[in-house]
């Protein structure tokens, strides 16, 4: 791992627990204020906080953060949502449970490796080469069952047990649809939601990317879009609302939100990697055992793009009758 900094600043229990995972990263715990914006000020800096510290630099709204911000919480899931709505400095959650992880030291390298590098962030790259899995390209929505078919028989063979295995199945299944179905529409390519019996279809150099592997008992999946179209501030509403005991189905992007809060409630970590009007990359990781009570960890990573990315359709069937699979095929301008 490069050199970089740590900022620690956090109560002096939760401090012990994290540094011995933090050694390769000159950690340095702050006592204040003053030291802790001296050094989120940079960009190169990786910032752990606890929920004091969160309190009390929303309360320095005159001063800036530029680092990435990640906090422990005591909390469930509910309230790690809850942090990210109401902190937009915040980048990163994670539980005081995965502390106690086996998975702890690579997850956080790969998380400050992302933060601080330098380009566009590759939440592929998490896999690690020791990773036994697959990567593939799909161009059409009509083949994606095939593939989740054999992506499954894959993880039987790697004894992943048959619940993580549904959480799977259904996180790809998700994921998947979104890219042929949702982000087409959030990116403009197409005008309205489209059946989802229509057979929507992307050019190879385009096309959404899925890779799965499994490795120290995490199974994980990688979805990537070429339309980037997801943004902070959606994925954060819809994750408050369905977060609410009394869950209304948002269908404005075809009945989404349930399907990607049930991957969040399932997961052991969520990476989301979006560079606007470019990619979105979604990588879900769930273990097969956790001691104690289930541990989480979600991280976003958002950045802006200098150009834009034109679609245009051709074979646009989306006026069809419903129940007809007719094909839409979208291609960049």
């Amino acid at each position: 791992m490069a050199v970089m900094k740590a900022a620690i600043w956090m109560s002096e229990p939760l401090a012990a627990l994290l540094l011995p995972h933090v050694s390769k990263t000159n950690p340095v715990v702050v006592r204040s204020s003053k030291e802790f914006f001296e050094l989120a000020s940079d960009p190169t800096t990786v910032a752990f906080v606890d929920t004091e510290a969160l309190a009390l630099i929303a309360a320095a709204s005159h001063l800036s953060v530029s680092a990435y911000v990640i906090a422990l919480c005591p909390d469930q899931l509910v309230g790690a949502v809850d942090w990210l709505r109401e902190y937009p400095f915040l980048t990163s959650v994670v539980s005081v449970g995965l502390l106690s992880h086996a998975m702890l030291d690579r997850h956080l390298e790969n998380v400050i490796r992302t933060a601080t590098g330098k380009g566009t962030p590759r939440l592929l790259d998490w896999l690690g080469s020791d990773v036994v899995g697959r990567r593939v390209r799909l161009t059409h929505s009509s083949r994606r069952a095939a593939r989740i078919d054999r992506m499954a028989t894959f993880f039987e063979t790697q004894n992943v047990g048959m619940r993580t295995l549904q959480d799977i199945r259904d996180a790809v299944e998700e994921l998947v649809t979104n890219a042929f179905y949702d982000a087409p529409v959030a990116a403009g390519a197409i005008k309205g939601p489209v059946s989802r019996a229509q057979d929507v279809s992307l050019p190879d150099d385009n096309a959404c990317d899925l890779a799965y592997g499994f490795h120290d008992d995490i199974a994980v999946v990688r979805v990537r879009d070429p339309f980037g179209a997801l943004s902070r501030r959606r994925l954060i509403e819809v994750l408050t609302r369905c977060s609410q005991a009394d869950v209304q189905v948002d269908e404005t992007m075809g009945g989404a939100g349930l399907g990607i809060w049930r991957i969040f409630s399932r997961a052991t970590f969520v990476a989301i990697s979006v560079v606007k009007h470019r990619h979105t990359e979604i990588l879900v990781g769930l273990a097969k055992k956790a001691p104690g009570a289930r541990p989480f960890a979600i991280h976003l990573f958002f950045r802006e793009s200098k150009k834009k990315r034109f679609w245009q359709i051709f074979n646009d069937d989306t006026s069809a009758k419903p129940g007809i699979n007719h094909s839409v095929m979208i291609k960049p301008k």
